[in-house]
């Protein structure tokens, strides 16, 4: 996956072969980096505030990494102080994953650092090209959680924790992913803009200091901070590494906005490969609300207790069921609450032609789904599949045409409560019924004004007490049917009671005791119901927000507990309500909605 956000920052302190600047074919180094008791070789970083160079301590030919400050701040006598302050305390640590500092001087109004030189390669370049595997990233982040840590126990905090900043050594990553790290491959380094009860900041109080695409929303603040602004940092790092691209993305001030304001995509969102427990500890790792991170004890712990435990049977009493309009994993199964549990299909690979128009899900967690697959020289061609709940397919059913049991536009499916599956035809405006092993029972509905006819049907609800839900869009109306399709009443509303015009619906479902829920397009609203008179219930707001159309269908299902989902058809979002009607959440999906279903466990 190429990544779309370019990171600025010094070059990591490393022996790979730098850019350098070149006269009469002869490497050279600037002059302010000759010292007397060191021998400058190569440039090999630079950032906003020092260059580095490889060089050889002469007296004991010691190969080090000398940090000099640019000339520019060697005239602020405040940062010379800094400098050498900083420096004098980074050479107390003492840790296996973080860089060593052996000394400071001035030699001949040269400022320097000279650190140990680390013979490998950035974490920013193994991520850029996709060279390390979900397993080694864990490996990774544990080694750099035991060195911020320690960093923190001394009263440092580094500030700036970027893959710019993170090394591994040379030969550390092997072909085997489940291979471990060696102890001390990875480095922490460039301390240059650390802070805290020792370390003085390099800048102004209050002013911004860190890279805004891995900074923290009380550092994007100007805030206070304290470690736990680390602790967020690096979850974006993990974050980048188990997707391959990085959280936030865009301009300085939309970066820094976006940190304080809007949480990420979820990296199992992204990368289907990213176990449960991995996508929810770096999620933690990156909340807004310091208080809610875990220490780095809680992350070292995670990561030993293990985050790549096999997926088991799908837990709960119900269960979302989407169909998205993205390439992988189109068919999507999540909790409650949104997170996602179960990903199938690949458009790319082949498995599928394209995003499920539609699906539905039966009572022994067996996925129906509605496919557009043309092929008018290919007589096998199906536009419905059965598949269990590993995605294995366990029929294919539905030919495309016209005759009984055909179909032509199968835009909506519902399950029956007597094992029946019924399929809206969007073209033919017809409805026919399947058995679960996909055999044709007949169809009925069809085109026209009256009472069991269609204009522009656009979804369809089999209750549990067998009754047949038809929400006819063209006529304004929500049909009733038995379950053979015999047609009983239907729900209209006049836009007030003194005019003869209809309301706009939009949505339908029900719930087991025959309460019925009619979206309300004219008002935005939910209208329920009650049996048997049929009097107005609680409703709930359903706002069009903005890249929704508000004339597509929304899909409407209920849980064990009586909770409404919401779902606007090419919109990104479910919005979830109380029985009361009042909104409890809203569900991201990050790609627009086919589809959306219910799986409710029997009793």
């Amino acid at each position: 996956m190429r990544r779309q956000q370019k990171r600025k920052g010094p070059a990591p302190v490393a022996s790979k072969t730098p850019t350098l600047t070149s006269v009469g074919g002869k490497r050279q180094v600037e002059q302010g980096a000759q010292l007397l008791r060191y021998e400058t070789l190569d440039r090999i970083g630079i950032g906003g505030m020092a260059t580095v160079y490889k060089a050889r301590r002469k007296d004991d030919n010691r190969m080090v990494a000398l940090k000099i400050p640019q000339d520019k701040f060697i005239a602020d006598a405040r940062f010379v102080r800094r400098f050498h302050r900083e420096a004098d305390v980074l050479m107390k640590l003492s840790h296996p994953n973080v860089v060593r500092v052996f000394e400071h001087n001035n030699e001949a109004s040269t400022h320097f650092i000279a650190m140990e030189l680390i013979e490998g390669e950035a974490l920013e370049s193994l991520i850029e090209t996709r060279r390390i595997t979900l397993e080694q990233s864990v490996q990774i982040i544990k080694q750099v959680s035991d060195a911020l840590r320690y960093v923190h126990k001394q009263g440092i905090i580094h500030r700036d924790i970027k893959p710019g900043n993170i090394m591994v050594t040379k030969n550390a990553i092997k072909n085997d992913p489940n291979a471990l790290l060696e102890l001390g491959s990875v480095k922490l380094m460039d301390f240059g803009i650390a802070a805290g009860r020792v370390l003085t900041r390099l800048t102004m109080t209050g002013a911004r200091v860190g890279t805004p695409v891995y900074m923290s929303p009380e550092q994007a603040r100007g805030n206070k901070i304290d470690h736990r602004t680390d602790i967020y940092s690096l979850g974006l790092v993990f974050y980048e590494m188990a997707t391959g691209q990085t959280a936030f993305k865009g301009g300085y001030e939309a970066v820094v906005q976006a940190q304080i304001f809007q949480t990420p995509q979820p990296p199992r969102q992204i990368n289907l490969e990213v176990p449960p427990k991995l996508n929810d500890l770096i999620m933690r790792m990156i909340d807004k609300d310091p208080d809610k991170r875990p220490t780095l004890t809680e992350v070292i712990e995670e990561v030993e207790k293990g985050l790549f435990d096999q997926q088991t049977d799908l837990q709960g009493p119900a269960h979302l069921v989407v169909s998205l309009n993205t390439r992988k994993g189109p068919l999507r199964v999540l909790d409650l609450s949104g997170n996602l549990e179960r990903s199938f299909g690949q458009i790319a690979a082949g498995q599928l032609p394209g995003a499920p128009v539609a699906v539905a899900a039966d009572a022994e967690m067996n996925f129906y789904i509605s496919v557009l697959e043309y092929r008018s020289n290919d007589p096998t061609a199906r536009l419905l599949r059965k598949l269990d709940k590993d995605a294995k397919e366990l029929l294919a059913f539905g030919a495309y045409g016209m005759k009984p049991g055909e179909l032509l536009y199968p835009m909506a499916l519902s399950v029956g409560h007597w094992n029946q599956l019924y399929v809206l035809d969007g073209e033919s405006y017809a409805i026919s019924r399947f058995d679960l092993d996909g055999n044709y029972l007949g169809r009925f509905g069809g085109r026209g004004n009256t009472a069991g006819l269609f204009d522009d049907p656009r979804s369809i609800v089999a209750a549990e007490d067998g009754m047949v839900y038809v929400l006819d869009y063209g006529n304004h109306r929500v049909q009733r049917f038995s379950p053979e399709g015999e047609y009983v009443n239907r729900y209209s509303f006049k836009v007030n009671k003194d005019a003869p015009e209809l309301r706009l619906l939009d949505g339908v479902t029900a719930s087991a005791n025959g309460t019925v829920y009619i979206g309300d397009a004219t008002s935005s609203r939910v209208r329920t119901l009650l049996p048997p008179k049929g009097a107005q219930g609680p409703y709930a707001i359903i706002d069009t927000l903005t890249g929704e159309d508000a004339s597509n269908a929304l899909d409407l299902v209920l849980d064990h507990s009586g909770h409404l989902y919401a779902s606007r058809r090419g919109g990104h979002l479910i919005r979830k309500f109380a029985p009361d009607g009042s909104l409890v959440q809203t569900i991201e999906t990050y790609s627009p909605v086919q589809s959306l279903a219910i799986f409710i466990r029997p009793k």
